[in-house]
């Protein structure tokens, strides 16, 4: 073809244009159209605009197409609004620095690897800068390991709890409701708020609606919205949340496996569900092979396991804050892992991670999830028929022996839960049927025994086993199951429950022989812990945290007797009746007795913390978890008060009753020595400082502004150990003050989570009623 044959469309189209537009007389101006076709715009050409054609893609016989959301693609703007632009752009830097040099400082606090130990980069995502990404978000617990998987950030969960009952509540802004039973520490101090008000005419302690607590049927239901965080630690966690946190990441190699091994030789005895060599094992082939076959399952486990060891982990160059720091870290991690997975797959694993996971928010901030992680626990074991005996006996003998210690450990923390949160246990007594774990399965250690031997740990496990079971029947006997029923029970019935309950206990006792186990039942002073041995130091801790959970349980057995007291106090009995008046009599006697027995117990409680928090070495970790130690002692201590003050009332119109009230002298000096080890179980812990105020603000109180023409007698520079207590309440009206050495009672962040202990109202209604610095 020549050149002067060939036909230039756009030629051609201008031409014709020129043509049309000479013909009409017109100016030779071009028509501008609203819309191009497709074509047009790609090539960059003229177009009339013509429908269904235009006419170039009619000359060129192409399809011609009109896209309807087209926008024009090159728009003329002023420069002021480019300098907008520019100028947000800036903006958006400057925070993102800001932002980033905050991560930089969160990392030293969140600290838990030495400055030594070196990351390694190995994460699999396919581009630099997401591999970056990755490690800037990662610095916020120390020097980590990235391990390869399919890469992901997780969601960082920043809900704390505002209440208290031991597990605690976050409120959020559309208040939430959370009910408190009759067995728990709201529904107690309940009782003590309400009796001291008629002792001294105070005003009421919970004026619903204000205070948004409502009394129900035994126990509390309480709104109260979400109030946010202003210090310094929840700020870090905002800074996290922005970032995201990388599941994949694992603290050094040192760190984790101090951290594992601190489990295993803490929480993993008391609670023998996890299979130590096996969970070791894999751990190690993980690592042999840079974790690229983890499971999820498994790496949420192991991250749970190093948060719950992060808790216990007491040095004494780490602070609480950074401890609790650390362990959120590890929490984020393993629910990034596991959250979702668990609504996809179940396995024994699994239901593993979550009774750790509820024993882990039990003891932070979170405690309010942990009554709903510990349902989802029991659903996923009832879907594996953990709890059915002719399920399990299709497994070998070990593999069935973890799957029924796993549904035992569902069974303890069901039981805990409903004593803490007053609340109905989720697992009823019929569904038991499982035998008692094997006493000569190793289930613990990294090595297994030449030849089988009866365990510590599963004779312990089947005592805790047992108790808890006795503690469901007293729930259930004492305190309607927590259901909130409005039944009435007599003076004498109540007795005869106790009296039922007594028994049980004693029977549990006796059968401790066979199991080479034992409790204390008298106070334990230092000079006992200077005769334990340190190579038997496992079976010392047992025995002590045997002892606490026993004595702890007799206190709940025998108080709604001192609750019946403390709703009778400033009130005068009616009946004229000489034979019921007898009835009365006798029912009081016994009522005292079980109220010394709450009493003693509680002594014993106080004494076993306070001992072991003021010792050092390896007798300062025979306890259990902090949470657990601090809520028994401050349960003690409540109790201690509240009989002092009942004591007081009783004989306020007969000096003659002050003898029968004697064992409540010897109890005094015990209140301030709860305090004490309150002080020193775990410095800087924001929940514990909060419930030590609570109760230096208790020691403050006055018997009753009717006593005030008695002398009073101050214990407030008493110092005594456990077996040299004494007191005065027979002629004076005592005083139950904190010593000069104690914290004063300061204010503290109201977002911190204390349903396990009590509610905000009543550390408000003792701030309100008492003077700090007034002198009785």
């Amino acid at each position: 073809m020549s050149a002067t044959s060939r036909t230039d469309p756009q030629e051609s189209w201008g031409s014709s244009t020129r043509t049309s537009a000479g013909e009409g007389g017109g100016p030779n101006k071009r028509r501008r159209v609203a819309l191009a076709c497709s074509n047009c715009r790609h090539r960059k050409t003229r177009c009339d605009g013509s429908r269904p054609k235009c006419s170039l893609c009619s000359e060129l016989g192409c399809e011609c197409l009109y896209e309807q959301a087209g926008v024009a693609t090159s728009l003329t703007v002023g420069r002021s609004y480019l300098e907008r632009l520019e100028n947000r752009l800036k903006d958006i830097e400057s925070t993102l620095q800001e932002v980033q040099r905050g991560q930089k400082s969160v990392s030293g606090d969140a600290s838990s690897s030495t400055a030594d130990d070196r990351v390694r980069d190995g994460q699999v995502r396919g581009q630099d800068e997401e591999e970056e990404d990755e490690e800037t978000m990662n610095q916020a617990a120390s020097d980590h390991l990235i391990y390869p998987n399919n890469g992901g950030i997780g969601e960082i969960d920043n809900a704390e709890d505002s209440i208290d009952g031991m597990g605690a509540i976050k409120f959020t802004d559309e208040e939430d409701w959370g009910y408190f039973g009759p067995s728990s520490n709201i529904a107690f101090l309940r009782h003590i708020s309400l009796g001291m008000a008629r002792i001294g005419n105070w005003r009421e302690a919970f004026p619903s609606p204000s205070n948004q607590a409502r009394e129900v049927s035994g126990g509390m239901s309480v709104s109260r919205p979400h109030q946010a965080a202003d210090d310094e630690a929840a700020e870090r966690r905002q800074y996290r949340a922005r970032a995201g946190v990388n599941i994949y990441a694992l603290p050094s190699e040192a760190r984790t496996w101090s951290l594992i091994r601190e489990y295993f030789q803490k929480t993993g005895q008391l609670l023998p569900f996890i299979h130590e060599e096996w969970f070791c094992a894999t751990y190690f082939e993980m690592k042999r092979n840079n974790f690229t076959m983890a499971r999820r399952t498994w790496l949420g486990l192991l991250n749970i396991i190093m948060a719950m060891a992060a808790t216990l982990f007491v040095e004494s160059n780490v602070s609480a804050e950074e401890r609790i720091e650390e362990s959120d870290v590890y929490y984020q991690r393993a629910n990034g892992l596991c959250d979702k997975e668990s609504r996809r797959n179940i396995s024994v694993e699994l239901v593993q991670y979550l009774l750790i996971l509820g024993q882990y928010l039990q003891g932070t901030q979170k405690s309010v999830q942990a009554w709903t992680v510990h349902g989802l626990a029991i659903t996923t074991a009832f879907q594996l028929g953990l709890h059915s005996p002719k399920t399990n006996n299709r497994f070998p003998p070990l593999e069935s022996e973890i799957r029924k210690r796993v549904w035992f450990g569902c069974i303890l923390l069901d039981r805990t839960l409903s004593m803490t949160f007053g609340r109905p246990s989720m697992i009823p007594e019929g569904y038991l049927r499982l035998e008692l774990p094997a006493p000569t399965l190793q289930v613990m250690g990294q090595t297994p025994q030449p030849t089988p031997a009866p365990q510590m740990d599963a004779m312990f496990f089947t005592a805790t086993i047992t108790l808890y079971n006795i503690m469901y029947k007293i729930i259930d006997s004492c305190y309607g199951q927590n259901l909130g029923l409005e039944e009435f029970r007599t003076d004498s019935d109540l007795v005869t429950l106790t009296l039922k309950g007594e028994e049980q206990l004693d029977e549990w006792q006796s059968s401790l022989g066979p199991l080479q186990m034992s409790v204390y039942n008298t106070p334990l002073g230092p000079h006992d812990l200077e005769n334990m041995d340190e190579d038997n130091k496992l079976m010392e801790r047992f025995v002590i945290v045997l002892s606490v959970r026993y004595h702890n349980l007799q206190i709940l057995l025998h108080r709604p007797l001192l609750e019946k007291f403390l709703d009778d106090c400033g009130r005068v009995s009616a009946s004229n009746n000489s034979k019921s008046s007898a009835d009365r009599s006798m029912v009081q006697q016994l009522g005292i007795s079980s109220i010394e027995t709450c009493i003693t117990s509680a002594m014993i409680v106080i004494s076993m913390v306070r001992t072991v928090v003021m010792s050092s070495g390896w007798r300062r970790d025979l306890l259990g978890a902090w949470n657990y130690s601090l809520f028994y002692t401050f349960n003690a201590g409540l109790v201690i008060f509240a009989a002092t003050h009942v004591a007081h009332d009783d004989c306020k119109t007969d000096t003659e009753r002050f003898s029968r009230w004697k064992f409540v002298e010897k109890s005094l000096p015990y209140f301030n020595m709860a305090i004490e080890a309150l002080q020193n179980l775990d410095r800087g812990n924001r929940v514990v400082e909060r419930c030590v105020s609570y109760l230096s603000q208790l020691s403050l109180a006055p018997l009753g502004s009717a006593s005030s023409d008695l002398p009073s007698h101050d214990y407030s520079h008493e110092t005594t150990h456990p077996g040299e207590a004494n007191g005065s309440i027979g002629h004076g009206a005592p005083t139950v003050r904190v010593s000069n050495g104690f914290m004063a009672p300061r204010q503290m962040p109201m977002e911190i989570d204390l349903s396990e202990f009590m509610l905000d109202t009543d550390f408000d209604f003792f701030n309100r009623n008492m003077d700090v610095n007034q002198h009785y």
